[in-house]
């Protein structure tokens, strides 16, 4: 039940204004996937529909998320809800009929074309179609329910396999450029411990432009597991070069940056003795900086 936002008394799901005061009805809450009012929002803000839809996409255990199926077996609608492509096979022998055999290895994701595509009409075949319809499923994992709704409401598609197969495209896309980001990092920080004895200088930009490499991923770089490997050493090592270089300042600054990070805390950041030797080092820093100026 809603309720006006003036007098505070309830209005009905369908009243355009208050019957007490006059005031316009609040607009109705509307799902985040099929944009429809609705007044039975969960937590996720999606209707009863959209939620059923989204939880056939799930399975409770990797064993129950079959990666391929045949036609025919299993209940059409739960195969709709997650068949992302299926694939026309002829037996491909002597036996084989040429329309049989035009048909092998054509696909469609239309679920019901593909069922129908089997026994086929026009088989000429003497002992009767052999071929078979074969469904290649896509499922979400356990966790990734929350990512795809939001993937789905920011591009507008249905809860679906096709929005299914877009959501993993777009992971995938996405994990390929971090890894390639990070592999570029790593190839900078391999360069800068090669020249921070001779050029310190030189290692600082390096590592710098490494951390920047890094941080600039994705706009949650922490969630990747390759920049999470590579940011304690970068930092390590910078803050290490800035101190011999006497720029005691900007070397717990940049621990402090790694700190504000979470890369500190976390213990799927990077190698445990990188996290403590900036820990460490930040101590020895701050009582350096808080020094007074010798006259």
């Amino acid at each position: 039940m809603r309720r006006c936002h003036n007098c505070g008394l309830s209005i009905g799901d369908t009243a355009t204004f208050c019957a007490t005061c006059g005031t316009p009805a609040p607009a109705p809450p509307t799902c985040r996937l099929c944009r429809g009012a609705a007044s039975d929002l969960g937590a996720d803000d999606l209707c009863a529909s959209c939620r059923a839809r989204v939880d056939l996409l799930v399975a409770a255990t990797p064993d129950e998320r079959p990666a391929l199926s045949l036609a025919g077996h299993g209940p059409l609608d739960e195969a709709q809800a997650t068949v992302a492509n299926a694939i026309y096979s002829a037996v491909a022998d002597e036996a084989t009929c040429p329309e049989c055999a035009a048909m092998d290895g054509r696909e469609t994701n239309d679920v019901a074309t593909a069922a129908g595509w089997t026994p086929n009409p026009r088989c000429s075949a003497p002992g009767g179609c052999r071929c078979a319809v074969f469904f290649e499923h896509d499922w979400l994992a356990a966790g990734e329910e929350r990512a795809f709704v939001e993937f789905a409401a920011g591009h507008g598609l249905t809860p679906g396999a096709a929005a299914v197969a877009a959501f993993h495209a777009e992971l995938l896309r996405r994990h390929e450029h971090v890894e390639r980001r990070a592999g570029e990092a790593a190839e900078l920080l391999a360069q800068a411990r090669a020249c921070e004895k001779d050029e310190p200088l030189e290692a600082v930009a390096l590592y710098e432009r490494a951390i920047e490499l890094l941080l600039s991923c994705t706009e949650a770089p922490l969630d990747e597991q390759a920049v999470r490997r590579e940011l304690p050493l970068a930092f390590n090592r910078l803050s290490l070069v800035l101190k011999n270089a006497g720029r005691e300042v900007e070397a717990l600054e940049a621990i402090d940056r790694a700190a504000a990070l979470g890369v500190l805390e976390r213990a799927d950041c990077g190698r445990k003795a990188d996290r403590d030797a900036l820990r460490k080092r930040a101590v020895r820093l701050r009582e350096r900086v808080a020094e007074p100026v010798p006259a």
